[in-house]
């Protein structure tokens, strides 16, 4: 009854009944009038959140929105976001809603998940959507592969490493941190956040020199489970640097330590 009650006082009625038809839409034998998507409504929201009916979807709506895993108190008042992963569009909602002045640079790699994207951040003009794959180079060709773990799980990866062919979705190019700065003319990246999927071990394999002290504030998921050595990898480089780190839910958090000095 406690979670009912904070479910309506943070999405409203309208976003109460659709999170109730989510719940009950994930029992095989009920059907609804449109069983692929599903809406949620949060008050002041500009738009609703349009979610895929059995997919990953709401694990990740439950993470970003329930959990609040990217709910922290950031010392600063983020002007650029790199959102690598993007999923859906879910982080960048969340984070253009808490600092509406913010530009954020949305990666995505995967088709019917950037089409999504768009659906959810149409009504934000300040989302840019790169349909690439992150890495430490561009205009690399990788293909996305399709490992059975969810539309959140989409990893990239090179023709050479891939066992099975009938696993290949599709090809997408690469685009560099570097590149976006570039681009972009970015100065200082005030959050860059980074779920994609395994692919931090090729990212932070090189050329992350240039990016990492930029960056006031790295908000990264690493796979081990999946990928044996992304923690060490990605810690290993960390290291090397002023930061300062602590884990909140699957996230691992790290603030630069000199943009305080």
């Amino acid at each position: 009854m406690i979670q009912l009650l904070r479910i309506f006082k943070t999405y409203g009625y309208e976003g109460f009944k659709q999170f109730v038809k989510l719940q009950l839409g994930r029992i095989p034998y009920l059907k609804f009038k449109d069983d692929t998507r599903i809406t949620i409504y949060i008050p002041k929201y500009k738009q609703p959140i349009y979610l895929r009916r059995h997919t990953s979807d709401f694990a990740t709506f439950k993470q970003i929105f329930d959990a609040k895993e990217y709910a922290l108190d950031y010392p600063f008042k983020p002007k650029t976001i790199i959102d690598a992963g993007a999923n859906v569009g879910l982080a960048a909602v969340y984070f253009i809603h808490r600092f509406p002045k913010t530009k954020i640079y949305s990666i995505e790699p995967e088709a019917s998940n950037i089409r999504v994207l768009k659906k959810n951040t149409k009504a934000y003009k300040q989302v840019v959507l790169l349909p690439n794959a992150l890495h430490h180079t561009t205009n690399e060709l990788l293909e996305i592969v399709d490992e059975g773990i969810g539309k959140w799980g989409f990893v990239t990866k090179q023709a050479t490493e891939i066992l099975n062919a009938k696993s290949i979705v599709s090809s997408v190019q690469t685009v560099s941190i570097q590149a976006i700065i570039d681009r972009y003319e970015i100065s200082i990246i005030d959050i860059l956040k980074i779920d994609i999927e395994g692919a931090e071990m090729a990212l932070f394999e090189k050329n992350y020199d240039s990016w990492l002290p930029k960056t006031r504030c790295l908000i990264i998921e690493l796979h081990d489970r999946f990928y044996p050595g992304c923690q060490e990898r990605v810690f290993g480089v960390m290291d090397q640097y002023n930061f300062s780190q602590f884990k909140k839910g699957e996230n691992w958090v790290f603030f630069n330590e000199d943009f305080k000095l």
